[in-house]
């Protein structure tokens, strides 16, 4: 079929005419209009496969009655264990998918059982979560804001704070401080997810905090409830109060700078997040609180901390990582100077050094994983280059310009280990030894150093002397004598 298609297109045939003359529909010759003859062979070979397929379909449907949760990857990934047989994971998948619906066997997922939570005592637990959006600034770019919500269990009653950067421990402190002050008290509890900046380590129950939250929780008083991994429903409320604050408030919203976004926030709150009714409670949380609030421990006055230091260490390559992006900073930093102090301001990432020195800035980029490097700060290596091809040229009288030239521009990535092996030939057999192999080279063609090496190698290989070997001296002990003519024998013969 498709070398028939192929054949028709080449004489000059649309696809509706080669579809009415080869009595089949259109959609397959487009199919095969434009595919060239490798992707039609792995085409065809897929084919093959989902035919081979077929021959584990007993096997297969098996897997699928007993594990109704199996994807189609870990399918192709037992045919491959059980059969030692190659397969496409999209062949497998596409198989997977026709048997699903053919047999009506559906993918399930086994649903995990929640209950519901009995209120707890007034006063008594704070849930912490943090939360980030994509925002429209004001000159049309993009801006990913970073926030903290608070909320009080029994009440609740929200607190939130954003910021343009990644929260450190610093500014965690500082946001709790500033919820107790809205709050006007302490809870005794606060709950969190296992985050970096809260704990450095669980220690099977024995949790070590963060230097600075540590600091704060003992001035306080209050203690900290860790959430275990992937169980986001132990603190359900702050994860529906994170929502609530995404689409309620920042969803459409436009990005002037962190000052302004935190100042309607606060409006946003008293008019809407604690304002408004909750669709659980059925209270106002503004009026709950009102209640909330007696119970709440007395907040001492706690100083704020300075500005949060951001530090990073500079790997191998000279860059540094900054919100999974790479940041390059100059050549030779990373054996200077190991770590760095970073500080992103209004979208331009800083970079000193940990005493405070500038080292170099970059915009900070909204792309994920990519390297972000300034032409300024990678490795000059055209002018040592430019230095030694100078030198030897010199070195020659200025009579091998043209090799040297063409040197440069047909090894570019070797032309520095030629440039050597170039000085190290006129080092050992002179210039003009150097310059006749040079001449050999252009005339043949030959355009590497590498044959001038050989070429002078060979001139200068050490000749072989031969020696005069001696007439070997018979030993035989027996003497032969020949026989000895008149002289009247010779004149007959000369007709004399």
């Amino acid at each position: 079929m498709y070398t028939k298609i192929q054949q028709l297109k080449e004489k000059g045939f649309k696809t509706n005419a080669v579809a009415n003359q080869l009595n089949i529909h259109r959609e397959t010759v487009k199919r095969y209009w434009n595919m060239t003859v490798d992707e039609f062979e792995n085409f065809s070979y897929s084919l093959c496969k989902t035919s081979l397929l077929s021959s584990y379909e007993s096997v297969i449907l098996s897997w699928l009655t007993q594990f109704p949760t199996m994807s189609a990857a870990q399918v192709c990934d037992w045919l491959k264990e059980h059969y030692k047989e190659y397969f496409a994971e999209r062949t497998v998948s596409r198989y997977v998918k026709n048997l699903r619906n053919e047999y009506n066997i559906l993918k399930t997922v086994l649903p995990r059982d929640f209950e519901a939570v009995e209120d707890l005592p007034l006063g008594k637990q704070l849930q912490v979560d943090f939360g980030e959006e994509w925002m429209k600034s004001i000159d049309g770019s993009k801006v990913k804001v970073r926030f903290v919500a608070f909320v009080l269990a029994n009440s609740r009653y929200k607190y939130t704070q954003f910021q343009n950067r990644a929260f450190t421990t610093v500014d965690l402190v500082n946001a709790c401080n500033n919820c107790f002050k809205f709050f006007g008290g302490v809870p005794l509890e606060l709950v969190f997810d296992q985050d970096s900046i809260v704990s450095v380590s669980e220690n099977y129950g024995d949790v070590i905090h963060t230097y600075e939250f540590e600091k704060l929780r003992q001035q306080l008083g209050f203690s900290v409830y860790l959430c275990r991994a992937a169980d986001p429903q132990t603190k359900g409320k702050v994860e529906n109060c994170v929502k609530f604050i995404k689409y309620n408030f920042l969803h459409n919203r436009l990005y002037v700078n962190d000052e302004i976004l935190n100042a309607c926030a606060l409006e946003w709150l008293d008019r809407t997040g604690n304002g408004k009714v909750h669709s659980t409670t059925k209270k106002i949380p503004k009026e709950a609180f009102e209640i909330e609030r007696e119970y709440l421990k007395p907040l001492l006055e706690i100083p704020v901390y300075a500005c949060s230091q951001i530090y990073r260490t500079v790997r191998k390559d000279n860059t540094i990582l900054y919100d999974s992006n790479r940041y390059s900073v100059p050549v030779g930093t990373y054996n200077r100077q190991k770590e760095v102090e970073i500080k992103p301001i209004d979208g331009t990432l800083i970079i000193n050094t940990t005493f405070g020195d500038y080292i170099c800035d970059h915009p900070i980029s909204s792309a994920r994983g990519a390297l972000i490097k300034n032409t300024s700060h990678s490795r000059d290596t055209s002018n040592p280059i430019d230095k030694l091809q100078s030198e030897i040229d010199e070195a020659l009288s200025f009579k091998a310009t043209e090799f040297l030239q063409i040197i440069r521009t047909e090894k570019v990535r070797y032309s520095r280990d030629q440039f050597k092996l170039l000085q190290s030939l006129c080092d050992k057999y002179g210039a003009t030894a150097t310059l006749l192999a040079i001449e050999f080279c252009m005339s043949s063609k030959l355009y590497s150093v590498t044959f001038a090496k050989e070429y002078l190698e060979h001139l200068n290989k050490p000749k072989q002397e031969f020696k005069k070997l001696p007439i070997p001296v018979s030993n035989n002990k027996y003497h032969i004598s020949t026989e000895k003519r008149s002289v009247d024998v010779y004149a007959k013969a000369g007709g004399v």
